[in-house]
């Protein structure tokens, strides 16, 4: 007996990548990026039909779309998510909208071998000494809301003063000379 695997077309927009991909199952089975500022809105729909095209699949035969829902840019995200909800409305499909943060903390978790007392801060800049950011348990449980915040010299020292923090994500890259920790 054949088991039905689910075939999602992956949309994310909210940082400076477009990032399209196709999953079966849990498994990424095609994937287009760019990491051209600005490239979005041109790239998004031709790196969908490639994607589907490359797994061997048609449009129907998706089960879902799953889209960023942000934090991020807001251009990115209006460009994601209008044309994920516009794929969803032609194909009759659902639409599965996925915390940006929160994926970038389990793929965090996912490669880091730490204890489980180890928290994990995903960040995605928001222009300036600005980010968005969240802090998650070693289980995916959300420590710490989303915030949009000015990072400064005293930023996370409630969290870090007791545990380890891993941060991650382009708003940790710019934050490295400005946070007195380990980033």
């Amino acid at each position: 007996m054949n088991e039905l695997l689910a075939k999602i077309l992956n949309i994310e927009t909210s940082t400076v990548t477009c990032s399209i991909g196709l999953s079966v199952d849990g498994n990424i089975v095609a994937i287009e990026e760019s990491h051209e500022r600005n490239s979005h809105a041109q790239n998004v729909t031709i790196f969908s039909e490639k994607v589907v095209k490359d797994a061997g699949l048609d449009f129907n035969e998706l089960d879902a779309i799953s889209v960023s829902k942000g934090p991020g840019s807001y251009t990115g995200l209006r460009i994601g998510v209008s044309t994920a909800k516009g794929f969803c409305y032609s194909l009759d499909k659902p639409l599965i909208a996925i915390n940006t943060l929160q994926a970038l903390a389990a793929a965090m978790i996912n490669k880091t071998d730490v204890s489980q007392d180890c928290l994990f801060c995903p960040m995605i800049d928001a222009r300036r000494m600005e980010v968005y950011s969240a802090i998650f348990d070693h289980e995916l449980n959300e420590v710490r809301e989303t915030k949009a915040e000015i990072i400064d010299t005293n930023s996370f020292n409630e969290f870090l003063s007791e545990q380890t923090v891993v941060f991650a994500g382009d708003g940790a890259e710019k934050c490295k000379t400005i946070l007195g920790h380990h980033t």
